[in-house]
């Protein structure tokens, strides 16, 4: 009898035990983890080169047109001409604009002619006035009329600004010096306002934009950058800045922009045109050393750190540079961490 309730016992005792293993966490065992080997983390030294590719972009691009509608009259600057700042590239037909500039300034004319009138009016009524011989009503209104006369130019030069602005927007002027690489065939055709017109471009300088991963904060404005050009069979090579690391990283692509700039015109570089840039450091950057066996490439870079013997744990890592057997990385290890050895699928984590 004793013996038939003894096993029911026993038998709830090892379900509990097999329950209270399942929830615990795992641990390698001493038989698979026997023979694994182990190597230590070493400290390296590595002298980061960054290369991306971009397309080289003009220093200053700008897109001109009209700020009122009319028919170009005049092409002053064909395609492909420099021109400066402050130089005309077209004309609209600006006769309506210059009959009404000329009437604004006659009506400026003859608002000053009435304030002047109306100023020697007011002389006669001051010095009536102050003889008794002019009401002080009278002489008030001869005081409006100044008043009156004032605002009167005021109001007739404001007009004629605007109308000589207005005549201004008829002649389109470069903003910047530069060289126009797209624009109208010919003269005659009519535009509305704000339409594109003519591409100038700055050509005196070329940049290409491109990113880098978040880790590399070594790369700095002012450090030197060669690019090389990508025209098909074409070697050219130029030397270069950094001239800006965004602070930011993309929100897409959660890198960090760089842009680098060629100064001068070179062959083998046009604006456009594909380019590589490839950024060096000055100085080495500290690092870590790992074996390549100790390298788990699925489905990213990581290693198998032993944080004691029977815990494990996959860390993962940047491989940034790689040196026949041996690997530089960067990441959340240290020197003297035990790595493991071609380690087993599963162990430390997911494999």
């Amino acid at each position: 009898m004793a013996q038939a309730l003894l096993t029911p016992m026993l038998v709830l005792a090892l379900l509990a035990s097999g329950c209270a293993s399942e929830t615990a966490t795992p641990r390698a065992s001493a038989a698979a983890t026997a023979d694994l080997k182990i190597v230590a983390v070493a400290a390296a030294e590595w002298a980061p080169e960054i290369t991306f590719d971009g397309t080289l972009e003009p220093a200053a691009s700008v897109q001109l047109g009209f700020d009122v509608p009319g028919r170009i009259e005049r092409l002053v600057a064909q395609r492909g001409v420099q021109v400066r700042a402050g130089e005309a590239v077209a004309t609209l037909d600006d006769a309506m604009a210059r009959a009404q500039a000329a009437q604004a300034d006659a009506a400026v004319r003859g608002a000053e002619a009435q304030l002047a009138a109306g100023e020697a009016g007011f002389l006669r009524a001051k010095s009536l006035n102050e003889a008794g011989g002019l009401s002080e009503q009278q002489f008030k209104d001869a005081e409006a009329a100044v008043l009156a006369g004032r605002a009167g130019v005021e109001q007739a030069q404001a007009a004629a600004q605007l109308a000589h602005t207005h005549l201004g927007n008829h002649t389109l002027r470069a903003p910047i010096s530069g060289t126009l690489t797209n624009g109208p065939d010919n003269a005659g055709m009519m535009v509305g306002a704000g339409t594109p017109l003519f591409l100038l471009e700055d050509l005196s300088s070329l940049q290409i934009r491109g990113s880098v991963s978040e880790s590399d904060t070594w790369i700095g404005e002012g450090m030197p950058v060669t690019v090389s050009s990508g025209a098909p069979g074409s070697d050219a090579t130029v030397q270069a800045t950094v001239t800006r690391v965004i602070p930011a990283l993309d929100p897409v692509t959660r890198r960090l922009p760089v842009e680098v700039r060629i100064e001068g015109a070179h062959a083998g570089f046009l604006a456009h045109g594909y380019a590589r840039a490839t950024i060096r450091a000055a100085v080495p950057v500290a690092v870590l050393s790992v074996p390549r066996a100790a390298i788990v490439a699925r489905p990213d870079f990581s290693v198998v750190v032993m944080r004691e013997p029977g815990r494990y744990e996959r860390v993962s890592v940047e491989v940034v540079e790689e040196r026949g057997d041996e690997r530089l990385v960067r990441g959340a290890l240290v020197v003297g961490d035990s790595l493991v050895l071609y380690p087993p699928s599963g162990l430390g984590g997911e494999g």
